[in-house]
């Protein structure tokens, strides 16, 4: 599923590709993916109307609607992402995955993917009509280290990788970023907040802002995550410790979720 840094990766794609473009036509292939409004009026609203900026929140892309009180608010499910059609281009295999597409006046098209139609798309004037949005937790890359301190100790009969992938607690980060940031702090994501030492709540901290920094400039110019640092190339692969290649990383359901850690490095 797409987290905190793809999204951000989705952000400027459509900073980039999408905004100020007048929308002439809207078509929709998976109309139930529509939430809180019907598609008619949803179509309606967006003609006619450019979409003016966005921004992130958790795992949520949210776009002002130009000369509108209404939000366009994208949640990418496990599958999703954008695509950016100039209207000369030859369509792709993938396009067939289309399930959204806004059509330009330039004749340029923004297609929303998502393979397993398990995203969400919604048109809303107030944010706290989508409840994940209402409940959501402290943004990660904002969250002070003395308030992330002070959260943690709230929440002290917990298990770790479980109040990191919380998004009532912290929003956006998912299963593969905890599994980073337990990692490049040392801690086993067995382990419960209580056993944790100041030490180790600082070291987590100070993981959390470094990973999601790092991932964000890897995802934005789509380079490759570095094998010696990062569990995600060895993810799918050979299963290696990016630390010291004889140590075998593990794969256990924590928190109901697939995790993947070293024994060895992570105590």
């Amino acid at each position: 599923m797409p987290e905190l840094p793809d999204v951000e990766k989705f952000k400027k794609y459509f900073e980039k590709t999408s905004l100020n473009k007048k929308i002439v036509e809207v078509e929709c292939k998976a109309k139930r993916l529509i939430k809180k409004i019907t598609f008619k009026d949803f179509r309606k609203k967006l003609i006619g109307k450019t979409f003016q900026s966005c921004w992130r929140r958790g795992k949520f892309l949210i776009v002002k609607v130009k000369e509108s009180s209404e939000k366009l608010v994208i949640h990418f499910g496990m599958t999703g992402s954008l695509k950016y059609v100039k209207s000369e281009a030859i369509k792709s295999e993938k396009d067939k995955f289309a399930r959204l597409i806004f059509k330009f006046e330039n004749g340029d098209e923004l297609r929303w993917l998502n393979i397993r139609k398990l995203g969400k798309v919604y048109l809303v004037k107030d944010l706290k009509e989508i409840k994940l949005l209402k409940e959501m937790g402290e943004e990660p890359l904002k969250i002070s280290k003395k308030e992330f301190l002070e959260l943690l100790s709230k929440k002290e009969n917990r298990n770790i990788k479980s109040f990191l992938l919380d998004q009532r607690e912290i929003a956006g980060i998912g299963n593969i970023y905890s599994d980073e940031i337990l990692f490049r702090a040392k801690i086993n994501p067995h382990r419960k907040i209580k056993t944790l030492n100041l030490k180790e709540r600082e070291k987590l901290y100070k993981a959390m802002i470094e990973v999601l920094k790092q991932a964000i400039q890897i995802q934005c110019f789509e380079e490759k995550f570095p094998e010696n640092l990062w569990l995600i190339p060895h993810r799918n692969k050979d299963m290696k410790c990016p630390r010291n290649k004889n140590h075998r990383l593990k794969r256990e359901i924590i928190a109901s979720r697939a995790a993947i850690y070293c024994p060895k490095c992570q105590k």
